[in-house]
């Protein structure tokens, strides 16, 4: 395995709370408090995609903004590459990439190039360094051609790549991405995900740790998943090691604009689908059943678009990994 470049050992954290004159006098006029991450202890290797999957309102976000040094924790500890991210949370900074989905933080008048040059001048770039800098980054999310927008231009997906490439402007060692896929079609997400595994992750090298709320995305893309819910983890592992606990298979209904026999074909040769079955009737909906984990699912959109065929819809039937993420509906004991 490959050495700890992140560790978080008894996070936690806590928000003020909104309340009422009787919440204030059972607090003896302290103001209450709510808890946003609860003892978080983990362990992120280098050069590996790790993920925080979790529903909303879990503490993710709130996990991520701590390792980025955008807050503080109450009590516990978080190592980035072996600094304290409370005593040098600069140091830190300069090792981090922060990609938030937040349309708010970028300019909506600045074209695109215009708003990475304003970052990228914060990030202490500046000259040929930050013009070859954009150059490359651009190259990387692939938005060269759509530069010269201006951001309220942007669909989301191109909103999420140019995000992408604000984070990657500094060239860091980590990045912490917060829903990278939140908005996207299936297919601009399907090529923003092989991006973090393939290109970041499997040639650059870089340590990506990023939030989602999605099972598929989490299982298709990292080599480590922590599930949280309520600001603790309830479960933690490889996928792998996760689909143990479920069985290790998932069946979806597909409903498309078309199916032949050639189709069918093709997708029973898709490696993890398990069974095909097609429902008669004018729908054309199929019945597929996949493995649980790994990429048998994104292998099987990405087989129905380069084939032409439109996706009319697609739902899970049964249990699999929907299953484990009832874990993070649970309430979890504090005590």
């Amino acid at each position: 395995m490959n050495q700890p470049i992140v560790a978080c050992m008894n996070v936690a954290k806590s928000f003020p709370a909104s309340y009422d004159f009787v919440s204030w006098l059972r607090t003896l006029g302290r103001r209450p408090r709510r808890a946003a991450l609860v003892d978080v202890s983990l362990v992120v290797p280098a050069r590996q995609l790790f993920g925080l999957l979790g529903p909303n309102g879990a503490g993710k976000t709130t996990l991520l903004k701590l390792i980025a040094t955008l807050s503080l924790p109450d009590s516990g500890r978080i190592v980035v590459d072996g600094i304290d991210a409370a005593r040098a949370p600069d140091a830190v900074k300069r090792r981090i990439g922060l990609c938030t989905s937040e349309d708010r933080s970028f300019y909506f008048r600045l074209t695109a190039q215009e708003n990475l040059q304003f970052f990228g001048t914060l990030a202490g770039l500046g000259g040929r360094v930050l013009e070859r800098r954009i150059q490359e980054v651009v190259e990387v999310v692939d938005l060269g051609s759509s530069l010269n927008k201006r951001f309220d231009a942007y669909s989301s997906g191109m909103r999420q790549r140019l995000a992408l490439a604000r984070a990657l402007i500094a060239d860091p060692e980590i990045l912490l991405l917060d829903e990278p896929t939140r908005g996207v079609d299936p297919i601009h997400a399907d090529a923003m995900r092989r991006l973090l595994r393939e290109e970041l992750v499997g040639r650059r090298g870089k340590t990506v740790i990023l939030t989602t709320n999605i099972l598929e995305e989490a299982w298709s893309v990292c080599d480590t998943v922590a599930i949280l819910n309520a600001g603790a983890i309830v479960a933690q592992g490889s996928p792998a090691e996760l689909n143990a606990t479920i069985g290790g298979r998932m069946r979806y209904a597909i409903s498309l604009d078309r199916v032949d026999d050639g189709l069918l074909a093709r997708l029973r040769g898709i490696e993890g689908v398990l069974h095909v079955h097609a429902a008669p009737s004018r729908e054309q909906t199929l019945t597929i059943e996949l493995v649980a984990g790994g990429r048998a699912l994104t292998n099987l959109l990405h087989a129905l678009s380069s084939n032409g065929t439109t996706i009319r819809g697609l739902r899970p039937l049964d249990d699999g990994l929907l299953e484990l993420f009832r874990l993070t509906t649970q309430e979890p004991s504090h005590e």
